[in-house]
């Protein structure tokens, strides 16, 4: 199999895993219904805590973070570093560029899933799994920001803007690699897109802050 055709079956394999949103099975499982026609409307982990309470939040960021590790865990399997480095464009860091270019695909499937009429969630758990898996670095510092941010502000939705803005400059500022910073843009505008009705909300001050209304 050539190297582009590994690359599409990677991309693929990606977003299907992407696409099994944790907070949509798991409220239809439990609650005997879809979290997407409650509070927000989002299938992510905080209307998971807003409306079923802090346990069905953890499953959910567990879950959704645990996929887009097991699509890296994938690709890494489905094509090596040698082979990508075989091109000029991925000579350098083909480690990451495997990760990253899974993870963007299922950070993509969570945003727009398949299975579940391409609504889902904003794909900041799934987001965080896929920086883990990149670089733990990058994570950590990611992570303080945005709990920086929630705890200042109660805006999950700020944090998380946080997180997706400064990614493509940590990514630079670690590995000046100008395809990564490349990816990680895309990866920032995916986000962003996923975000605007909340962006909207933060600048008319209708935004609704981190609460958790059951046990």
């Amino acid at each position: 199999m050539t190297v582009a055709l590994k690359l599409i079956l990677i991309a693929v394999i990606s977003y299907l895993l992407g696409s099994l949103n944790f907070g949509v099975l798991l409220s239809r499982k439990f609650e005997n219904e879809d979290v997407r026609s409650k509070g927000s409307g989002n299938a992510g982990t905080t209307n998971m805590l807003r409306n079923y309470g802090k346990g069905m939040a953890v499953l959910t960021i567990v879950g959704d973070m645990a996929k887009v590790m097991v699509a890296i865990l994938i690709a890494k399997l489905i094509i090596s570093e040698g082979e990508l480095s075989t091109y000029s464009i991925f000579a350098d860091n083909t480690n990451i560029i495997i990760k990253s270019f899974a993870g963007l695909f299922a950070v993509f499937g969570h945003i727009f899933p398949c299975y579940f009429n391409f609504k889902g969630g904003k794909g900041v758990a799934t987001s965080g799994g896929m920086v883990f898996m990149i670089d733990w670095r990058i994570a950590l510092i990611l992570l303080t920001m945005f709990i920086l941010v929630v705890l200042i502000t109660k805006y999950v939705s700020l944090g998380s803007l946080v997180m997706a803005f400064f990614y493509p400059v940590f990514i630079f500022v670690f590995y000046k690699s100008a395809l990564l910073t490349v990816i990680a843009l895309v990866f920032e505008i995916i986000v962003f897109i996923a975000h605007r009705e909340n962006i909207k909300k933060l600048i008319n001050k209708t935004e609704s802050k981190i609460s958790s209304k059951k046990k």
